[in-house]
């Protein structure tokens, strides 16, 4: 069989033959007689034939075999033997790969898990390694003092609980719940991460509240020296998360945030410092979840305020309020305005609801709201009501030409627009028309009435927002209000978060208010405690009233006697 040579290779034989490969191609195409393009093949193929060939008998060098990354295929769980018919209690938090622990804060807390019988728990997480290092927290290096309490796999707290210690989200992380919240089924979620933030997870109207939390951590603040760094040791949280879990497998958890000076932290009640924990412990400020008085819960009014919702008064010292005696209350959306809401008013079968319940009068509405902060007030409390929306909703009706055809407020709507515009012919530019009604029907004078849109600080923290106006006067949202860049308490959403700076309150009316029955909900009772070294948590409610576990209460009431 004969092989077929191509004009192409007779061509670079040609030319190499001539000697003529350093010539320009038109010239090597004038003296071949062919065209450009062919003696540029012909080039091409010489050049190629040049080439030295490897020798065969020669040996390749063994070529070095590239590192891969680590990956897992599975992620294991553990489940928590559950004591039974004892409150089960445990403390979690998280610690850095090769960085100090912040020993007072730790120390704090060993001490107080000894004191309540919390089993403590650290979820590792790694930093700076690099693509081929293995980030498992299980084969990195943690400071001595957590080694005894490292977890490294997701542990089951209980049915509607997961701790997801192998999470290892990134310190600088700005917002570590992300993508989180849906890893447990809708049921709560603990990230361990460097700080706390709090989101309620979407629901049905029947389901009991959940959320998605994160720990803060016990290690020293230790970042790379780059943007994200820089600006993430600001949000360095000493923190852990107390979880109890009930004799009736109620959940019930909150922040134990360290002071970054000495490690010293509040508990409600409970202050531990230097190693020992005291009781009878007080709060600087309570944000109670908004009131919508004329929807306020039974339950919550009765174990929150120690108030009776039928008989108008206070009836009980065994309370939240009572227990921790804050020196500043803030009550938010204390008038509901459900008789004449703008958001009612045009809708004929709320309207027929209101009539049915014999409850139509708007001035004695006011009335019900504004005795209800006259009960709370005490000697050792300065009682602050922020005006909210649903507050402000009376202004709007003030301006509403269906009021003087109201048979049942027509007197009451032409009271208020006198005083309005009698303000208006004084020049009077400070005229509030929602203090002005609550102060008509007995709001104490010495109760602190916040106008819409002003500041109230205590200890660096702002308490004069409700939260439903934002910058510029755009709807509010509490990620807006994170641009502020400052310590924050709202409430609005009913929502209870913690995002950034920002602390939102839930609510301590009933979560069924007529309108939102539809979808999906976020809302929850919960009110912000504020200590007095200017830490927040936020603190929830069941729909029993509870905030804690109780179920050893009885024996920890006989130890304290």
């Amino acid at each position: 069989m004969t092989t077929r040579i191509s004009s192409v290779e007779i061509r670079a034989s040609k030319i190499e033959e001539l000697g003529i490969q350093g010539k320009s191609r038109r010239a090597i195409a004038e003296i071949l007689g062919c065209s450009e393009d062919q003696a540029r093949y012909a080039l091409k193929r010489l050049r190629a034939g040049l080439q030295e060939e490897p020798k065969a008998d020669a040996e390749k060098p063994a070529k070095a075999e590239k590192p891969k990354p680590v990956r897992i295929s599975s992620i294991p769980e553990l489940e928590v033997d559950l004591q039974p018919d004892r409150v089960n209690r445990f403390i979690l938090t998280a610690a850095q790969d090769d960085t100090p622990v912040f020993k007072p804060f730790f120390d704090n807390l060993l001490a107080y898990a000894t004191d309540i019988g919390a089993t403590v728990h650290v979820a590792g997480f790694t930093y700076q390694k690099g693509l081929f290092e293995d980030h498992a927290a299980a084969t990195a290096v943690f400071a001595s003092e957590v080694r005894d309490y490292l977890v490294y796999d997701r542990v089951r707290l209980s049915d509607s609980m997961m701790f997801v210690a192998d999470a290892n989200v990134l310190p600088t992380t700005a917002r570590p719940l992300t993508g989180w919240t849906t890893v447990n089924g809708g049921q709560h979620v603990v990230i361990p991460h460097a700080r706390i933030a709090l989101q309620s997870i979407p629901r049905p109207m029947s389901a009991p509240p959940r959320f998605a939390v994160s720990t803060g951590c016990c290690t020293l603040p230790s970042y790379a020296p780059r943007a994200a760094g820089r600006k993430s040791i600001a949000r360095h949280t000493y923190a852990a998360l107390l979880v109890e879990i009930d004799t009736d497998g109620e959940i019930f958890f909150r922040h134990l945030v360290g002071n970054k000076d000495d490690g010293s932290f509040q508990d409600l009640d409970v202050f531990v410092y230097h190693g020992h924990v005291l009781r009878g412990a007080t709060v600087s400020t309570i944000v109670w979840g908004d009131i919508h008085y004329e929807m306020l819960d039974p339950v919550v009014a009765r174990t929150a305020f120690g108030f009776c919702v039928e008989q108008k008064r206070t009836v009980s010292l065994d309370s939240i309020y009572e227990r921790l005696r804050p020196e500043f209350c803030f009550y938010h959306d204390t008038l509901d305005f459900r008789r004449r809401n703008h958001h009612n008013i045009a809708d004929p079968h709320l309207m027929a609801e209101v009539y049915a319940s014999g409850r139509e009068n708007v001035e004695d509405e006011v009335r019900d709201a504004a005795n209800f902060i006259n009960c709370m007030r005490r000697d050792w409390c300065v009682s602050v009501m922020v005006e909210s929306n649903h507050d402000s909703a009376i202004c709007r009706w003030a301006k509403d030409n269906r009021g003087q055809m109201d048979p049942a407020n027509s007197y009451y709507w032409h009271e208020l627009n006198a005083a309005w515009h009698g303000a208006i012919r004084r020049k009077d530019i400070n005229f509030n028309l929602v203090e002005y009604a609550m102060r008509a029907v007995g709001l104490a004078d010495d109760i602190e009435f916040i106008a819409s849109g002003s500041s109230f600080v205590v200890r660096d923290v702002e308490y004069g927002y409700h939260g439903d106006y934002g910058v510029g006067g755009a709807r509010g949202t509490p990620r807006q209000f994170t641009r502020v860049g400052r310590m924050m308490v709202t409430d609005h959403t009913h929502a209870p978060g913690i995002d950034d700076l920002v602390y939102t309150g839930g609510l301590s009316s009933k979560t069924d208010q007529g309108y939102n029955r539809k979808g999906l909900t976020t809302w929850a009772w919960a009110h912000v405690i504020g200590y007095h070294n200017a830490t927040r948590i936020i603190l929830m409610q069941s729909a029993d009233g509870r905030y804690r576990a109780v179920g050893d209460m009885a024996e920890e009431e006989k130890l304290a006697a």
